[in-house]
């Protein structure tokens, strides 16, 4: 391979065909066919932490900004010229994807710059009946660049033969500590191994994603740069993306979720949710949190929650309680702490508390994910419900942040719960009622552009993306299926269960 200048560098100097496990390069019965094939990331850096794409990118990105301020403008006017409040609202949406757009490519820098200081750093993983993942994932970690770590896995309740694998690696590795215990969700696995872990670092990652050997050392580059950050995530690639149509479209919503979404939010040091396929924390970020974990009987929305607990200023734990007349601090995290279906959302969610969380686009971990809409569509649910929780907690304070990255976040809440009417309003009620036939077509053709757009940005930052083009598809399945969950998640609201283990 060849390295690149001091101008950029790759995102991905790390795992590379020649240099993964033999387990991972030499497929055997233990490894998943459907993870053998990953598309190698060649998004580049520059220097200065910017994501690099070409100049002509930039025309692209420019027309596209112009073009929907000009469409949000046209909105408004149509709503008014009609006297139509529902064709305002409608400029919400375009208004969203504006500011994500213009903040995320303008203003996100990569957060790794710091010297890497040799810090003990503990590596976190809850395992569940992952015979066929857990040896790879573990001789992943012990192939990272930063030496000092030490790897606390934690097995809950696995009835697969995950315990004898588990067993043989400790006697491979010194420096993996093994637990078993008794099932009791993922949130209480995490729990155990933070409160069996020493690092002044804490690094958590599922343990079906294998992380690229440089990630923890991205993330630590990070931690030193800035003494503010509480929370990091990296940058999830999904492993088995050529698998079918549905992989490619989460190939696709993956690129823009990471690198159009979470870098609008880590320009403003807030971001939402510090996915549990590989995020990081600082031991002082989340450790006042951690009870409420082991105490709670319910499970839902732990790494969400963590980050906004860091991520919070000091107001939202000491203000709210005069400010609220109740210990609203108390409870809300009681409430945060209680569910498990959505464990990253609740960590973030917490880190957010007093702490910056970041983007660390240099950080590369590899993921699995449904191949099946069946599988799909349940981990939807669990994501919606941890999703609309680490939210009501979030919201509390969350109007305190910058004023940008304020109507971001509540635009986006609120529209979670008001799309499925928007669009029974724009396909039934606009055209057969008011008579508006021209609306579901601008609809869609508003849905299928802002897709083609984020879909194109993917390509032009990593060249050999293939799936780009299945992001507008995505946006169509976002629209006419996702956007219904949040009735599962509203009815199911204090309902504890996991659904996809």
């Amino acid at each position: 391979m060849t390295r690149p200048g001091k101008a950029e560098r790759s995102v991905e100097e790390g795992l590379t065909s020649s240099e993964l496990p033999s387990s991972l390069s030499s497929p055997s019965s233990e490894t998943p066919s459907s993870l053998i094939s990953t598309h190698k990331c060649e998004q580049k850096v520059s220097s200065s932490g910017r994501i690099l794409v070409p100049k002509r990118a930039w025309v692209i990105r420019i027309l596209s900004i112009v073009t929907l301020s000009l469409v949000t403008i046209y909105n408004v006017y149509q709503g008014m010229l009609l006297s139509d409040p529902l064709v305002v609202y409608s400029t919400l949406m375009p208004l969203h994807a504006l500011l994500v757009f213009a903040c995320g490519w303008a203003l996100y820098k990569n957060p790794a710059k710091g010297r890497i200081r040799d810090e003990l750093v503990s590596v976190v993983i809850p395992v569940y009946n992952q015979k066929e993942m857990i040896r790879i994932v573990i001789n992943a970690v012990f192939q990272s660049t930063y030496k000092n770590i030490e790897v606390v896995a934690v097995n809950d309740g696995s009835k697969d033969g995950t315990r004898e694998i588990l067993n043989e690696l400790a006697k491979d590795y010194p420096g993996l500590k093994v637990i078993h215990k008794t099932n009791e969700g993922k949130r209480k696995a995490v729990a155990a191994g933070f409160s069996a872990s020493k690092g002044r670092y804490v690094i958590l990652i599922d343990s079906d994603s294998v992380m690229d050997k440089n990630a923890i050392t991205e993330f630590m580059k990070a931690f030193s740069a800035d003494t503010r950050i509480g929370g990091v995530v990296g940058y999830a690639k999904v492993w088995n993306a050529d698998k079918n149509v549905l992989t490619r479209c989460q190939d696709a919503w993956y690129d823009y979720a990471f690198n159009i979404h979470k870098t609008c939010e880590s320009a403003f040091g807030n971001v939402l949710c510090c996915s549990g396929c590989l995020a990081g924390y600082r031991r002082e970020a989340i450790v006042d949190f951690i009870p409420y974990w082991t105490r709670a009987k319910i499970h839902n929305s732990d790494d969400r929650d963590l980050t906004s607990f860091a991520l919070a200023t000091k107001w939202a734990k000491k203000e709210l309680v005069p400010t609220l007349g109740e210990k609203i601090t108390t409870k809300l995290a009681n409430a945060m702490a209680g569910y498990d279906d959505s464990e990253d959302r609740a960590l973030t969610s917490h880190a957010i508390v007093e702490w910056k969380t970041v983007y660390v686009s240099t950080a590369i971990v590899y993921t699995d994910v449904p191949e099946r809409m069946k599988g799909y569509l349940k981990q939807q649910k669990r994501w919606k419900k941890g999703y609309i929780r680490s939210n009501f907690y979030v919201s509390a304070f969350f109007w305190r942040k910058p004023l940008i990255m304020s109507l971001i976040f509540y635009t986006e809440f609120l529209a979670t719960f008001t799309a499925p009417l928007i669009t029974l309003i724009v396909f039934l009620y606009e055209p057969l009622i008011l008579g508006q036939f021209w609306l579901p077509g601008v609809f869609l053709l508003g849905s299928v552009l802002v897709g083609f757009i984020q879909g194109l940005d993917y390509k032009f930052r990593d060249p050999g993306a293939k799936n780009w083009k299945y992001k507008p598809l995505m946006n169509l399945v976002t629209t006419f299926v996702l956007s219904w969950m949040i009735f599962f998640a509203l009815w199911n609201y204090r309902k504890n269960e996991w659904l996809t283990r």
